[in-house]
């Protein structure tokens, strides 16, 4: 036998057909358990995640609720002092007037929840005979406080709209005498504000739909008497306005279109307890909220506790299958992992191939994005981390004539005007250190070595993990926009200054014409027979009367033109001082008109003072001139009062007027605009438009509120600086 031929038992075996095996099955493992953990974890964090969305949702949700109701009864609180307005202004009301007023509000439109408006009547022991008296004749024959009883004090309720129904069950009801409802009374009075009762059962309940209810009380004291302290509000209140309110019809609603998502319990005081429940019931026992929350609410220092919970509904308003997308989607990508691992272990040709292929959609994607910037009808740049600009669009070079290496880094500088250089490229290295978005105007070469004024405006660029990579930015060629833009503004520069100019050449001969009118009449003066002619001095009345009008008119034509220039620093001035000065300058005026002017703490303006004190000397005589009562035995009464929030300082100069007419409200602001034509002191139609021009350079607001029972007040806002606010 020929022994060349035998295989040796001792060779070893070929390692290069079974070691990748083990190690790509060994790798692709490690692969898979890695991945595995991170898809744990990863669902784990977004189970975490979820629970922290779905709280924040509840609680955003809380609050809105929170807010919906406290916002409601505000709303309630702010009825009730307009009605006890209506008593402020006439004293004790009669029922039909009472009857119109509450019909006016459209409770069921307007107030849902709210049983009616009524009065309650406070009656000493010495005039009960008296009162029941009185109500008898007025048609309500068995009428009598109940219940029966001797106290000191009573009170009834005399009015109550609407006045039927359920309603008719409370007339005549001494409120007074029941706990619950004396607390709040009594509060109310002592404190001059607003009282709220416990939970109580209101008259108006019958045998079906029993709710709990409440009841807010406002205190009416008599017209024209002092109720500053406590025993002036004792000795001199006149009743309270009210409102009853059943807490189930109150709250329908309040929740908006979501209202299914929460349950929501209300329990009187900080017992929670089925006695002192208002309002909802309580989650079944074998359903346990998700989520609850509890909140208190304060009225008139009475507590209301809120108990809120995550209804089954709100489930559906958080994504829920967020967790579970996540751990699904990352299993896949761990499977999808090791089968790569798997592949690129053992199969290198293949990894060279989807490189090679990613690299290919990359160049397309950059192909693409090139395509595109080229064909945009802008310019366009792209600048790195470094501040340098590295690429730019085919319409960038087409414009300046350059190639893309001339203009990289700082070449492209070059382009910019002398005179716009440093400043532009001061903007960009602040707006770049704080990585801002920035838009500026500069001049830019162009090819042809003629300058155009562009807009440059550029926009910091983050990659998916959110870090800075530079800026990308385009440029507008804006020269002939720019170019009509200037022209405009030297055409309104050029006619202020004619019109600036026209009035103060009109200002000598208006003087003149004032001084020839008066000297006229004192040369007339030596012809007695010639001034007592009716004709001869009503014509040199007129003479007079026009050439203080002309005289007046150019004055505020120059005041009109410079209103909108500072005249001194602009700071904050004092508002204060300026009606000093204001009053002082009208006091002769005031007296001859008889006008009593009240003036209350004042926040400072953020204005130079000179034309602070042209506003306040313009809105005073106005209301000089315009704000007299229709009734002539009523004396003209100005106030002048200002207010500070948190961005402008509000003022208003209220008189007590007859007021004026919606429609006109908006007219008085235009220039040579008068309500009153006829009337010789009614001014050259001027003053507001001055006003009004003084509020808007500073950038605030001017309007009027007036109404025929309070007066016109004319108010004004102005801007507000940090650290300059007063609630006044």
């Amino acid at each position: 036998m020929n022994n060349n031929h035998k295989i040796s038992v001792d060779a070893p075996p070929r390692p290069s057909l079974t070691k990748p095996r083990y190690y790509s099955h060994w790798l692709t493992a490690a692969v898979l358990s890695i991945t595995l953990l991170t898809s744990y974890e990863a669902w784990r964090i977004a189970a975490q995640d979820l629970e922290h969305e779905r709280r924040l949702y509840f609680d955003f949700r809380v609050r809105q609720l929170v807010q919906s109701i406290e916002q409601r009864l505000v709303t309630y609180e702010q009825m009730l002092y307009g009605a006890r307005g209506l008593f402020a202004a006439s004293g004790l009301v009669q029922r039909n007037e009472y009857k119109e007023y509450v019909s006016a509000l459209n409770l069921d439109q307007r107030f849902p929840g709210i049983q009616g408006v009524g009065f309650s009547l406070w009656i000493p022991k010495t005039e009960k005979d008296r009162h029941v008296a009185e109500l008898r004749k007025q048609g309500f024959t068995d009428y009598d406080i109940h219940p029966i009883g001797e106290r000191d004090f009573y009170t009834s309720i005399i009015y109550l709209e609407p006045f039927s129904g359920r309603n008719l069950r409370a007339f005549s009801y001494d409120m007074f005498s029941e706990p619950t409802r004396n607390r709040a009374l009594s509060y109310a009075r002592d404190n001059n504000s607003l009282g709220v009762t416990g939970k109580v059962k209101l008259l108006q309940e019958t045998e079906q739909d029993v709710q709990a209810g409440f009841l807010m009380y406002l205190p009416v004291y008599k017209k024209d008497v002092p109720h500053d302290t406590l025993e002036q509000r004792r000795a001199n209140l006149l009743g309270w306005v009210y409102a009853p309110f059943r807490t189930k019809d109150l709250m329908a609603g309040i929740g908006g279109e979501q209202e299914s998502d929460l349950g929501l319990e209300i329990f009187d005081g900080e017992t929670l307890d089925e006695e002192s429940r208002m309002y909802g019931s309580a989650p079944p026992a074998n359903i346990q909220p998700l989520l609850t929350s509890k909140q208190q609410i304060v009225l008139a220092c009475h507590p209301w506790t809120l108990l809120i919970h995550a209804e089954p509904n709100f489930q559906a308003r958080v994504d829920q299958d967020k967790p579970a997308i996540i751990a699904g989607s990352s299993v896949s990508l761990s499977l999808l992992l090791s089968l790569l691992t798997w592949q690129l272990v053992n199969s290198r040709s293949r990894a060279m191939a989807l490189a090679q292929n990613m690299t290919a959609e990359l160049r397309e994607s950059e192909s693409r994005f090139r395509a595109m910037a080229d064909s945009a009808p802008v310019m366009i740049w792209l600048s790195d981390t470094a501040k340098r600009y590295y690429w730019f669009n085919k319409v960038w070079l087409d414009f300046t004539g350059n190639s893309i290496d001339q203009e990289q880094g700082e070449n492209w500088t070059a382009g910019l005007h002398p005179d716009d250089s440093d400043v532009c490229r001061e903007h960009y290295s602040h707006c770049f250190d704080r990585q801002l978005p920035f838009s500026i105007e500069h001049r830019l070469k162009r090819h042809d070595g003629i300058y155009r004024w562009v807009l440059d405006t550029g926009i910091p660029r983050y990659d998916v993990n959110g870090e800075f990579v530079g800026y990308i930015g385009s440029c507008i060629d804006i020269t002939e926009p720019r170019q009509i833009r200037m022209a405009l503004e030297t055409s309104n520069a050029d006619l202020s200054r004619f019109a600036e100019i026209s009035a103060h050449h009109l200002m000598e001969p208006t003087r003149r014409f004032t001084s020839f009118t008066q000297r006229l009449r004192s040369s007339l003066s030596a012809y007695p027979q010639v001034l007592a002619d009716e004709d001869v001095n009503a014509s040199l009345c007129y003479l007079e009367q026009d050439a203080q009008r002309l005289l007046s008119l150019v004055r505020d034509i120059q005041l009109y033109i410079t209103a909108d220039q500072a005249r001194d620093k602009i700071s904050a001035a004092s508002a204060e001082t300026a009606v000093k000065t204001v009053l002082r300058n009208f006091a002769d005026k005031i007296a001859a008109v008889g006008a009593t002017v009240t003036v209350s703490r004042l926040p400072d303006a953020y204005i130079d003072l000179p034309r602070l004190i042209e506003l306040f000397s313009l809105f005073l005589d106005n209301a000089l001139i315009h704000g007299r009562p229709a009734d002539p035995d009523l004396a003209l009464k100005i106030e002048i009062g200002g207010v500070s929030e948190q961005n402008v300082s509000r003022y208003h100069v209220r008189d007590n007027g007859s007021g004026i007419r919606a429609e006109y409200r908006h007219r008085v602001f235009e220039i040579f605009e008068r309500l009153n034509y006829r009337n010789s002191e009614a001014g050259t139609g001027i003053g507001l438009s001055i006003a009004r021009r003084i509020v808007d350079s500073c950038g605030g607001k001017i309007w009027i509120e007036s109404t025929a029972q309070s007066g016109t007040a004319l108010v004004f806002e102005l801007p507000n600086i940090e650290g300059n606010k007063y609630d006044g």
